[in-house]
């Protein structure tokens, strides 16, 4: 009875591990019926991260009520691999994970977000789903889920702004030189011998423009305005100041005769070769009285409240000369302010000698050291050609070492020539001379773009902002940030630029991507490959073929790009397409 028994249990066992095993064969046998929808279909990267969603639905009769499915996508490439995230579907007899019902069936969703790398873009999105019951398991068979990976949005091109310190020239600077020349009370004898044109710090001045005019610069003008002390009648006051004017300016006449002749006989010239041809703009004044009333105001005299009272409260310009002259009389210190006013102004303004921009560029390249800062600057902007551009601001390193601008024009030009690892030195150098400098800052923000390192990019461009227009730059991070939107809103109304163009691909604007990137100029590799991937994204076979076949002209290595790039899926087996990469 007992062997009976025995017998009648192991049968019993056996028979349940035969109906299991049975159960998950069928679901193997049967699993082409379940469907899997995947979006995308084919895989794409946004914000360097590739977002993927799978609905799947199992038919009645299905899913038995015992067995579990471990569902867990992997994304395949050569000589590598990435685990998605696994969820459990169970049976309606199974606790835990999403349930699927024997008999009406079910449906389940399934989502993940992969970190994207290059090599994934030759790749397919599998799932061996595996069936448990028990202690027994079950692959289901590989399915494939989606393609993959587009990675447009990582063909953001090294078109950032970067920023050129300004040279500072100026082709014409005006020189200032000035100084006065005294009078006496009522008198418009001008005498060197008069009190006020003796003291030193007058004599000093006079000298400063008399050895200036010496220079023999070419002058713009003369100014000499002419002002009379406000004792005395407005009239005579008026007269007198044009007199005074007059005066300063036969000194100023004749000083420059004098000292063109010499330069005549110098040259072994006539004089009326030599002569310098300017203006005198000779202005009576008339008398100052406000110049007189700011001057009593400053004063330490201790009645000059009860002066500046009296002089205002005057009812005409008669009684308040007569007061004025009344106080002269009473206050030495009056009479010590009045007597500067009786004077005329000498300015002349001289235009500084400039090399021509002939000179200054070949100076530039023969004696550089021959010109000042601002001068070797704007030399570079006198040529187009790049090379000769650095070869200027590197010598200009040199010669001015301690000069910023220099170090970041010389950084410049190497990023425009896409030269990172020598930029990089010459920008550092500036940013040392010159910290904080907007300018600088600006171009470290590109040096860690193209560095990959996006927030330390932000972090420079928003310290530049104070002093530089960085919003196409911060634009070209919200690219890599996958906020399309946002890079429009920043790239604002800049027109026909290479990451526009992006921008806009990536937003399905394709019309617009075509007119910004045939505008772009030079028309480079990238552009043509960009406006070939606009014709295949718009079914355009036109645009794609006649811009990739100019792409891999360009640039070769495009080909095998091109050949496996998934924007151009639905063409890999067309004859048209495999004539241009093979």
């Amino acid at each position: 009875m007992k062997k009976l028994t025995f017998k009648l249990a192991s049968g019993i066992i056996v028979l349940a591990l035969a109906i299991g095993g049975c159960g998950l064969k069928k679901m193997q046998k049967k699993y082409s019926t379940v469907k899997y929808e995947t979006k995308p279909e084919v895989l794409e990267t946004h914000g360097g991260k590739i977002n993927v969603s799978v609905k799947g639905a199992f038919p009645a009769k299905y899913f038995i009520k015992k067995a579990t499915i471990e569902f867990t996508p992997v994304l395949k490439w050569n000589d590598g691999s990435y685990t998605c995230k696994s969820i459990t579907l169970a049976g309606e007899k199974i606790q835990g994970g999403t349930v699927i019902k024997y008999k009406e069936g079910g449906s389940f969703e399934w989502s993940d977000v992969i970190p994207y790398k290059p090599e994934m873009n030759a790749s397919e999105l599998v799932v061996n789903a595996v069936a448990k019951k028990g202690k027994k398991s079950v692959a289901l068979g590989e399915v494939k889920l989606a393609d993959g990976v587009i990675y447009t949005s990582e063909r953001v091109g090294k078109d950032e702004d970067v920023f050129l310190a300004d040279h500072g020239y100026q082709k014409e600077v005006i020189i200032t030189e000035k100084a006065s020349v005294y009078f006496d009370y009522n008198s418009s004898n001008l005498s060197m011998t008069q009190k006020l044109n003796k003291l030193e710090a007058n004599q000093a001045l006079r000298k400063k423009v008399e050895d200036f005019l010496a220079k023999n610069w070419k002058i713009k003008s003369i100014d000499i305005p002419a002002w009379a002390s406000p004792e005395g009648e407005e009239a005579y006051n008026a007269d007198l100041s044009k007199k005074r004017a007059e005066a300063a300016q036969k000194y100023i006449e004749s000083y420059i005769k004098d000292l063109d002749t010499k330069i005549a006989k110098s040259l072994k010239k006539k004089y009326n070769e030599v002569k310098r041809a300017y203006t005198i703009n000779a202005e009576a004044k008339g008398e100052d009285f406000d110049g007189f009333m700011k001057e009593i105001e400053k004063s330490n005299l201790k009645d000059k409240q009860a002066i500046i009272n009296v002089i205002r409260s005057q009812p005409d310009k008669a009684r308040r000369e007569q007061e004025i002259k009344n106080m002269s009389v009473v206050y030495a210190e009056v009479e010590a302010i009045l007597e500067p006013l009786r004077r005329a102004e000498i300015t002349v303004n001289c235009y500084e000698p400039k090399f021509t921009d002939e000179k200054i560029a070949q100076l530039a390249t023969t004696h550089p050291d021959s010109l000042k800062p601002e001068e070797l600057l704007y030399a570079a902007t006198l040529t187009e050609d790049l090379n000769a551009k650095l070869n200027i601001y590197k010598s200009g390193t040199k010669i001015y070492a301690d000069n910023w601008k220099f170090w970041n024009n010389a950084g410049y030009i190497l990023l425009n020539q896409k030269n990172l690892q020598e930029a990089t030195t010459y920008i550092e150098k500036a940013n040392a001379l010159s910290p904080n400098n907007p300018v600088v800052l600006g171009n470290m923000g590109v040096i860690a773009s193209w560095n990959k390192q996006f927030d330390k990019a932000k972090e420079y461009y928003e310290k530049a902002q104070s002093g530089v227009n960085v919003n196409y730059n911060l634009g070209i991070l919200k690219i890599r940030e996958g906020d399309y939107n946002g890079a429009m809103s920043l790239f604002g109304s800049t027109t026909c630029r290479y990451n526009i163009g992006l921008v806009q691909t990536l937003l399905g604007k394709y019309n617009d991507a075509v007119n910004t990137l045939n505008c772009v100029k030079p028309q480079t590799a990238e552009v043509y490959y960009l406006l070939a991937v606009v014709g295949a994204r718009s079914n355009n076979t036109t645009l794609m073929y006649d811009n990739l076949k100019k792409a891999i002209e360009k640039d070769p290595s495009l080909k095998a790009v091109a050949k496996e790039d998934r924007e151009f899926l639905k063409y890999f087996n067309a004859t048209d397409f495999q004539n241009i990469v093979k």
